[in-house]
């Protein structure tokens, strides 16, 4: 028989040899587990993070900073407060 590529996904496989069951099979369960070890490898380094996992993590962290920046405004306004307080018990203290 003809061992020439039979329809245009064949054509990528030309310069390859055709495999036998028996042998793609083999293939197949060499390459399945080098793959185990491939990831084990990459437990050192973080997993990719899915879009929404990075989406809540980003709104997460606006949310943090708003508050940080909230905090901040709010302990300005209660020094500012207690200072005007003070300045008005000296007008009338020294006044009346």
């Amino acid at each position: 028989m003809n061992n020439q590529p039979t329809s245009p996904q064949d054509d990528r496989a030309a310069d390859e040899p055709f495999l036998s069951r028996r042998q793609y099979r083999q293939q197949q369960a060499a390459q399945s587990q080098q793959r185990p070890a491939q990831s084990a490898e990459d437990t050192t380094t973080p997993p990719e993070m899915r879009r929404r996992a990075f989406a809540d993590e980003r709104a997460d962290q606006d949310r943090e900073e708003r508050v940080r920046r909230l905090k901040r405004r709010l302990n300005i306004v209660i020094a500012a407060l207690v200072a005007a307080i003070i300045v008005v018990y000296l007008i009338l203290f020294y006044v009346g």
